[in-house]
C-alpha cells in the first residue's frame, strides 16, 4: 500500500484555512486593520503625514516578518509570559 492509498476512513481531508494563519497583505489580519486604525486616526487627529508614513513602514517590518515565521505574532504574545523567566 502507497502513501497515496489509505484505508476507509483514514484520510480526512482538511481545508487549507484550518492548517494556515489569514493573511492580508501578507500580514496576519488584526495587525492589518490595527495598522489601518492607527494610520488614520493619527493622521485625522495629529494632522500629519508621518503617522500614516510610518504605520506603512511598519507594514512592511510586519510583513517581512511574517513571511520568515507565520506565527510571529503569537510567539511574540507568548513570550511575554516568559520574560522573568530570562531576564535576571
Amino acid at each position: 500500500m502507497d502513501k497515496e492509498q489509505h484505508p476507509d476512513g483514514y484520510a480526512v481531508p482538511l481545508h487549507r484555512s484550518l492548517t494556515q494563519p489569514i493573511f492580508w497583505g501578507g500580514v496576519p489580519r488584526n495587525l492589518l486593520l490595527l495598522e489601518v486604525l492607527v494610520g488614520i486616526i493619527g493622521g485625522i487627529f495629529f494632522k500629519t503625514i508621518l503617522v500614516p508614513v510610518l504605520c506603512i513602514a511598519a507594514h512592511y517590518l510586519f510583513r517581512f516578518l511574517g513571511q520568515h515565521d507565520p506565527d510571529f505574532l503569537g510567539v511574540f504574545w507568548r513570550s511575554k509570559d516568559y520574560r522573568p523567566y530570562y531576564y535576571p
